[in-house]
Parts: structure tokens; C-alpha cells; sequence
């Protein structure tokens, strides 16, 4: 169990006074030791870790790694927190089912199962590390962390400094509590601070102050990614793995379709939802997930990019020619910014593919991506896999109407 108190620090100046003050009040902090710390926030592309109240960080310290998996939340008394806090420490990453037996591997086991897991985010910091005790006491009860930090997602960066008072293990918690006090009354601390993965979250759903025309977007009800999985009951295996495979397509040719970093975490959010009509009407499943998103577009996706969630579902359905593509474009879809129309159809040309790849449900893995000067080649692995690099070819259609390369699908035995 870990038990802290976090603070924001207003600025620069007040920080690095914390990190040299003699005395912060009736306490006696050590000298300040520092340390440069990297770590990689995971989860699976549809949050199970987050949804189920948890997170789970990647750290790098010397030559090992540290896997650390904290619950969310846990706000109490004067702002301090008490979280549930497991970890495990290896020689070398491996994956979580390699994992020596332990309490913390269990429970994530149970958590994620196979699924595949995925950065979220990263946050580079320098802390510096003092301990605490009182100034009549020898005994140390505290630990404080002073850092100076820089979250990093998706092309976006965020900076700031703060403290966490962190209970040492037999310690008292009141004296915990009278060192916030000191820190907020004092030294004009702001208490509560949001941890590090709230502000990557924070960071990654934060949307571009970009004006949006009304004939964009025409968002009523915005809606968290898992408030929409819960009402549209979305086959979540289905949607991740349609998900995996649209990411590793994204990252396999961005040299053909060119889209810029942010447009990523676009493809993840859109994949994700595609067949949230599917609970409405399977039939024209692709038109009541467009109508669904029209209203209540995933509140993760900035409002700039909602559109595109609305165009890729409903195109990722029904086949496509070129006379289909002009007939679209004489509609709705061709009010839009030239850009965007573009940015749409290379983003669904890449879910229509990735959704084809799971058409068996039967796990198939995409296995590796050739690419030479004219041609892509998809080489599919597993036990369906002729059954999906097949569907996968039809659903190329669209590919093949906006990129000069053709593209071609192998099963691999």
C-alpha cells in the first residue's frame, strides 16, 4: 500500500528552494539525491488495466526493469492518498506470461489475459529525493520526491514540477499529514495533484483550440470510449484486435500514406468504434455507427478529428469503387475540408484492411509487411488465416483506389 500527499509547485523558483531549504518547518529533510527517470505508461488499446481502476508503468532504472501496477483514485483525508501498489523488477523485459510467479503476475494476468499491450504515453523526469524526519526525532517518516517533469504523447508535451510526500513503511501517518499542512500553508503548495498517468490521460485526450465549422462536426453528447463500449455493447475482441492490426499497418507504411503522429492515436480511437452500430442494426451497421458517432462521438477524440470517426465507420462496411467514392462526395462527405476528406479515406482504407484481418475471429496474426517501390505484401499468420488475408484482400478496395502501390495478402503456414 502506498501512501503520499502530491503537491503542484507554482514555479521554477519554488522548486529549486525545495530542493536545498535546511528545514520545512518543524521537519529536517537529508540532502537531495537526483536521479533521471523513464517511463512508459501501458495498457491494451481498449484500456482494460485503466477501466478496471488501475495502472500499470514501465520504468528504467540502471540495467533492469521495473514493472509497477497502482490503483486509481484513492483520495482521503487533507489530500492524502492511499493506493493499492504491486511490482516486479526483471533483468530483462519480457512479456507478462514470462513473468517469474508472483502476486502482481497473477493479477495482471487476469487483467489483460493474452492481449497485446501498448505505450500510452511517456514521461521523462529528474527527481530529487530527500528524507524526512522531524527535527526532535531521529527517525525518518517520510520520503519526499521532487520532480521536474515532461509527459510526451503523441506529438503533444506537457511540463511541471511537484512533490510527493510518500509514508515510509511503521510510519505514522499523522506526522505525514502535519508535513502536508507546513507544505500547503508555508510554502503556498497546491495540494492534490493529479499523478503522473492522470495528466498523461489528461494530455491525450486534451483537444486542439482549433475553430470547427458546423458543417465538420455536429457533436451534441460526447461520450468516454468505455461509456460507449458499455451502451453499444462493442465486441471488445473484435475491436481490439482490429485495432492492433490498424496500428501496425499505420507504423508499417507511413512511408505510402503519409499521415502525420497524431493522426495515430486518430486511427486507434476510430478503430476502436467501428462497429458500434452493430448493437443497433447489423445489417446497416455502418450507418447507425455513423448516426450513433454523428451525436455522441468518443469525448477522447478532439473535436477537430471527430468527423473522421463518423466517415470510417461508415465507411468500413460496403465495398467501394470509384463510383461510390465521386457519389460520396457530391454528398455530406464533400463538404468537408479537401484535407480532411483525404485524411479520412487513407484512415478507413486502413480499418477496412485491419477489420478484414480478424473477419474469422480466429486470433489470425499479422505477421510481417513487405513494401518495395510498387507493391505491399501482408504476410498473415494463424489458423484462420486464409479465411482473413482472403477478406483482407477484398477489403482492400478502397487501398487500392487512393495509393499508387497495389497490395497483396498471404496466408503463411
Amino acid at each position: 500500500m502506498e501512501i503520499e500527499a502530491k503537491f503542484s509547485v507554482p514555479d521554477k523558483d519554488m522548486f529549486d528552494h525545495l530542493i536545498n531549504v535546511p528545514t520545512i518547518g518543524q521537519f529536517k529533510p537529508d540532502t537531495a539525491v537526483r536521479t533521471a527517470l523513464e517511463d512508459t505508461y501501458l495498457d491494451t488499446v481498449d484500456m482494460l488495466i485503466m477501466s478496471e481502476g488501475y495502472y500499470l508503468r514501465q520504468r528504467k532504472k540502471g540495467q533492469s526493469i521495473i514493472y509497477t501496477l497502482k490503483s486509481l483514485g484513492g483520495y482521503g483525508k487533507d489530500g492524502i492518498r492511499s493506493r493499492e501498489e504491486m511490482e516486479c523488477t526483471l533483468a530483462n523485459d519480457k512479456p507478462i506470461g514470462d513473468w517469474e510467479e508472483s502476486h502482481m503476475k497473477t493479477f495482471l494476468s487476469q487483467l489483460v489475459g493474452a492481449n497485446s499491450l501498448v505505450p500510452l504515453f511517456k514521461v521523462n523526469h529528474l527527481r530529487y529525493n530527500r528524507k524526512i524526519s522531524h527535527t526532535e526525532k531521529e527517525k525518518q517518516f517520510a520520503e519526499l520526491s521532487l520532480d521536474d517533469v515532461k509527459i510526451s504523447a503523441w506529438g503533444k508535451d506537457m511540463k511541471y514540477q511537484e512533490l510527493e510526500a510518500e509514508l515510509l513503511p511503521d510510519a505514522d501517518q499523522t506526522e505525514l499529514e502535519a508535513l502536508a499542512s507546513v507544505l500547503k500553508e508555508e510554502f503556498g503548495l497546491i495540494r492534490g495533484s493529479p499523478s503522473k498517468f492522470e495528466h498523461g490521460i489528461m494530455l491525450l485526450n486534451r483537444a486542439d483550440n482549433e475553430p470547427v465549422t458546423e458543417e465538420i462536426v455536429t457533436s451534441l453528447d460526447p461520450l468516454p470510449l468505455q461509456t460507449l463500449f458499455e451502451k453499444y455493447h462493442i465486441e471488445r475482441m473484435h475491436a481490439r484486435k482490429v485495432t492492433e492490426n490498424a496500428l501496425q499497418l499505420f507504423d508499417e507504411l507511413k512511408g505510402i500514406h503519409g499521415l502525420g503522429n497524431e493522426y495515430r492515436r486518430v486511427t486507434w480511437i476510430c478503430s476502436l468504434v467501428h462497429d458500434i452500430g452493430m448493437y443497433i442494426d447489423v445489417q446497416d451497421h455502418h450507418k447507425a455507427g455513423r448516426d450513433i458517432l454523428m451525436y455522441s462521438p468518443p469525448k477522447e477524440l478532439p473535436e477537430k478529428f471527430r468527423p473522421i470517426a463518423v466517415w470510417t465507420t461508415f465507411l468500413h462496411k460496403k465495398k467501394i469503387d470509384k463510383k461510390k467514392l465521386d457519389k460520396l462526395k457530391s454528398k455530406t462527405f464533400g463538404k468537408l475540408p479537401e484535407g480532411m476528406q483525404t485524411n479520412i479515406l487513407k484512415i478507413a482504407a486502413l480499418i477496412r484492411i485491419a477489420d478484414g484481418l480478424d473477419y474469422s475471429r480466429m486470433n489470425s496474426k499479422l505477421y510481417k509487411v513487405i513494401v518495395d517501390d510498387y507493391n505491399v505484401m501482408v504476410l498473415v499468420k494463424g489458423e484462420g488465416a486464409s479465411i482473413d488475408a482472403d477478406r483482407a484482400d477484398t477489403k482492400s478496395d478502397l487501398w487500392r483506389l487512393i495509393f499508387d502501390q497495389m497490395i497483396v495478402f498471404r496466408a503463411e503456414s
